[in-house]
């Protein structure tokens, strides 16, 4: 923009300035009527993507105001020439503080990104385990399901997530063993976030068998699961059963007591039902 000097003709105008300066009063007016209902909004403009749209509407009537202002309350004068191969063009008066302000406001402010990327980290909710670094998660995005590993820092990695989940509430579905695979509700207030996991109960079987020889009358003997606080007598024919943390096909340490001697120390698998032979005299 290059100032020109000012002639009589160009500071003539079509009506007082009184009148611009109530036209520059009332696009003042709209104008911060519009700014605070844009602030009030940017949440839910983030979340259906719109907010970029409306920041450049709401330009216009600050261009419209200032314009009006000081071109034609104040009487100012300002022209602006562009030439390229030949081609010129001149914009004099109101429409350069006009244009300027609205290039302004795309050259300062840059448009929103159309995606962004989101890191989810996972820590057990006892404080046991302060990164899960296994297993994976699933996030809802809409009616699409997005599923990504834990790798060895603990990330989960989702590229690409639409602008409108920026600080909308989304549902995550945890899958790390040892913890409960349930959906979780979580407001995105970044693009890192980090959920507690809950630690799964432990899985129960009935342990049933019998051993060999039977206790004899007025014996008794003690059948634990090493490690374990469960623990059983054998009946007068040797038969027992008790609840072992564990599920089918892992193997525990069984042990069994005659007077408090140690009579079996071995391995079995779950369920039984087991069958084992007493390795010292009783």
């Amino acid at each position: 923009m290059k100032p020109m000097p000012a002639r009589k003709a160009d500071l003539q105008q079509p009506v007082s300035p009184m009148t611009y300066a109530v036209i520059a009063l009332v696009g003042l007016v709209l104008a911060i009527a519009f700014t605070f209902f844009y602030i009030y909004q940017v949440p839910r403009l983030v979340q259906s993507g719109a907010q970029g749209q409306v920041f450049y509407l709401l330009l216009i009537p600050w261009a419209l105001a200032s314009a009006a202002f000081l071109f034609g309350a104040m009487k100012s004068y300002a022209g602006f020439t562009y030439r390229r191969l030949g081609s010129a063009l001149e914009l004099g008066g109101p429409v350069v503080l006009f244009c300027l302000v609205l290039v302004g406001g795309f050259k300062l402010v840059p448009p929103a990104p159309e995606t962004f990327d989101l890191t989810v980290r996972a820590h057990s909710e006892d404080g046991r385990d302060p990164l899960i670094t296994s297993g994976k998660i699933t996030i809802e995005l809409d009616t699409a399901l997005f599923t990504e590993p834990f790798n060895s820092n603990g990330e989960a990695d989702f590229k690409g997530v639409p602008p409108k989940f920026e600080g909308a509430t989304i549902r995550m579905l945890p899958q790390v063993e040892g913890y409960e695979q349930k959906w979780q509700r979580h407001k995105l207030k970044g693009h890192l976030f980090d959920i507690p996991l809950v630690r799964a109960a432990q899985p129960v079987t009935l342990l049933t068998g019998s051993i060999i020889p039977a206790p004899r009358k007025g014996q008794q003997i003690k059948i634990l699961v090493d490690g374990q606080s469960a623990e059983t007598f054998a009946d007068e024919f040797g038969r027992f059963s008790l609840n072992v943390n564990g599920k089918p096909g892992d193997t525990v340490r069984l042990k069994a007591y005659a007077n408090g001697q140690l009579v079996y120390d071995d391995n079995q698998v779950l369920p039984g039902p087991i069958t084992f032979k007493l390795h010292q005299p009783r």
